[in-house]
């Protein structure tokens, strides 16, 4: 995600390791237009349900949720394009963005 949105990643964030936010860079600029959460999930078979997914990004604080159900195989998630196209021009409009990706276990990526 992070390679998508073109965001640096610290060396310390990697898979398995605990959230922490760390310090917002300052704004060349005036403050930040505001700051939304943008949430996916997806589901690999027509039979699991997002239900939990869902639920875990409502807690997180998510309001807008992208969700599908599609194969771990497949290239091409058109919800998931979605949502880095919105994330992409809301920061380009300065508009501080999280994505928050729930995975089919419950467990949150910020």
């Amino acid at each position: 995600m992070a390679k998508a949105l073109n965001v640096p990643t610290p060396a310390v964030r990697k898979p398995g390791s605990g959230w922490v936010e760390f310090p917002r860079p300052a704004s060349s600029g005036a403050g930040s237009a505001g700051h939304v959460r943008i949430g996916y999930a997806r589901a690999s078979t027509v039979r699991q349900s997002l239900d939990t997914q869902l639920d875990v990004l409502s807690a997180a604080g998510v309001t807008l949720i992208f969700s599908e159900k599609v194969s771990t195989r497949a290239t091409i998630r058109p919800e998931l394009d979605k949502a880095v196209a919105l994330a992409r021009d809301l920061r380009a409009s300065g508009v501080a963005v999280t994505v928050v990706v729930a995975t089919e276990s419950g467990h949150v990526v910020r």
